[in-house]
């Protein structure tokens, strides 16, 4: 596949440090994997050792309300989606685009893809896959009115035509670099056509559940407690290491850790930073940490006063001690935010040394009451004012931060409410855009930069459900980024968005925080020697294996 390089980015030498964000290496290569046979993301899956226990216990952060992450898109939606549904292609642990139902696609040209469909995949009801599964799975987001919230990612999209039972081809409006990112897991999980005539708007609820390809099938779904998977024996990739595994909705994280203690739960997802040596001091707990491509931000809704006022979020952003944040409240797990994407983001893009210099030219707003205080002087609003900040109780870090910002902004005659919300309720806020500032926490699913820079900054994606949660709509930055979503080479493409990055940076829409690192506790016996960025963008399950 000579062509697919220009679309295609891996990741080589994962473990190797490099200064900046606890960093790793990326480095760009051909895309050797696409007439790999086994399934994205799972390199010691199904065929590694299996598991002694039948069932996998799961302790998850917080609770979903819906299965579909296409209605409701937040990252433990994807944990529980992943073990039973599969997109076109997927993400490798170096985090380069890998066969997933589909065995090898190509670009016949900058507008058309083609993917050569897996033969042999049957969903968990038995029935086979076919190309026009694909294209009904497609048609939920490309469709005209779709207001699902993967749509976003299927604006440019022509045409989506089955060429017999096993080829798909994906025509464009206009070539776009990164799409080939786009039928991934972050943006496509595959159904069947029937399921969707037969499920219509009950698809993720409780009695409609969801339907997929993957190593697990949905047997029950309480909102408020719990899911519990099946095994699908039928999995193309093999036979998944457990019959069963029940996923519990445990948002307190010291009863998390309880349960880890008293033997009821065998991995722990989102261990808090400040718990890390109490769930190392538990007897058989494998503690694994990574840094996982999230991004913490604030972002100022530039549509609303008093936020419209550039002396406002400048004030707001000197008020944030951004290195204090992460040697306090993340003990060191993390790396301050100079920028929206990771430096490790880039690999493909630009080389190591292009993204030093890029991320040194971006305009940065140190920790600085005194210039805070200035700034808010020359403020439409220099007597203060107040608002109110939510975080989702998932991410007790993000509210531990947002008090230490609440303190600081306190001593400049702004007030600002802290509030813990329910995680579906912090999603559903932050898709209407009615508050002026926000807690962002987004998670890479692709190794492309422009994953998080198109989302949060080009003014297509304003309005409410639009992914620019800032409402920043630059005419500036919009066309450069439109212009590096045509173009085929990367070196161009990156030289773009890095104008970009620049360009908004001056205009703060947002004030990064910090680039995370996640904390996964694994109990006795449970092993998972791959565990790195992209893990859990998968079917996670399948990768672990037997620990002595």
């Amino acid at each position: 596949m000579p062509d697919l390089p220009d679309v295609a980015l891996t990741r080589r030498s994962l473990l190797r440090s490099i200064a900046i964000v606890g960093g790793l290496a990326a480095v760009p290569a051909l895309a050797t994997a696409c007439g790999s046979d086994g399934p994205a993301a799972s390199p010691g899956g199904a065929g590694g050792a299996a598991k002694t226990l039948d069932v996998l216990r799961v302790a998850l952060p917080s609770s979903i309300s819906s299965l579909d992450a296409s209605k409701e898109a937040g990252i433990m939606n994807y944990v529980v989606a992943l073990l039973c549904q599969e997109a076109l292609v997927g993400v490798g642990q170096d985090g380069s685009l890998q066969p997933a139902l589909a065995e090898s696609w190509s670009r016949k040209d900058p507008k058309t893809y083609v993917y050569k469909i897996r033969s042999g995949v049957t969903f968990a009801d038995g029935t086979p896959l076919t190309a026009d599964d694909i294209v009904a799975s497609l048609d939920l987001h490309a469709k005209k009115g779709s207001t699902s919230a993967f749509a976003y990612a299927y604006a440019n999209v022509d045409k989506i035509e089955a060429g017999g039972p096993a080829e798909v081809t994906i025509t464009l409006k206009q070539p776009d670099a990164s799409f080939a990112w786009t039928p991934s897991p972050g943006t496509l999980l595959v159904t069947s056509r029937r399921f969707i005539e037969a499920t219509g708007q009950d698809i993720g609820t409780p009695t409609g559940k969801i339907l997929g390809t993957g190593p697990y099938r949905v047997t029950e779904f309480a909102p408020d407690s719990h899911v519990t998977l099946e095994r699908n024996d039928a999995w193309w990739g093999g036979k998944a290491p457990y019959r069963q595994i029940r996923l519990d909705f445990i948002p307190e994280e010291s009863t998390r850790l309880l349960a880890m203690r008293g033997g009821s739960v065998d991995v722990a997802l989102n261990v808090p930073a400040e718990q890390i040596d109490q769930w190392k001091a538990v007897s058989g707990v494998e503690l694994k940490t990574a840094s996982d491509r999230s991004l913490v931000t604030l972002a100022f809704n530039t549509a609303k006063k008093p936020w419209d006022d550039i002396h406002v979020r400048r004030a707001v952003a000197h008020a944030v001690d951004r290195d204090g944040i992460v040697r306090s409240v993340l003990r060191g797990h993390g790396q301050v935010a100079t920028t929206v994407p990771d430096p490790a983001q880039w690999g493909g893009v630009l080389g190591e040394a292009e993204v030093k210099s890029l991320y040194e030219s971006i305009p940065q707003y140190g920790f600085d009451l005194a210039k805070a205080r200035a700034e808010l002087a020359q403020s439409s609003v220099p007597g203060g004012f107040s608002d109110v900040l939510t975080y989702p109780g998932s991410g007790p870090q993000l509210g531990r931060a947002a008090l230490t910002l609440a303190q600081n902004l306190k001593t400049i005659g702004i007030t600002l409410e802290v509030k813990e919300v329910p995680l579906e309720q912090w999603i559903a806020e932050l898709g209407k855009h009615a508050s002026g500032v926000y807690l962002g926490w987004y998670f890479a699913t692709t190794g492309d930069p422009s994953e998080y820079i198109q989302q949060l900054l080009n003014g297509a994606f304003v309005g409410e459900n639009g992914s620019n949660i800032a409402e920043y709509a630059d005419d500036e930055v919009t066309g450069l980024l439109d212009e590096a979503k045509k173009g085929t080479d990367e070196a161009a493409r990156g030289k773009l968005l890095g104008e970009a990055l620049v360009k908004a940076a001056a205009d703060v829409p947002y004030q990064p925080l910090w680039w995370g690192e996640a904390a996964t506790a694994f109990g006795p016996g449970v092993g998972a020697a791959d565990f790195g960025p992209y893990f859990f963008v998968g079917p996670w399950a399948a990768n672990l294996s037997t620990r002595s």
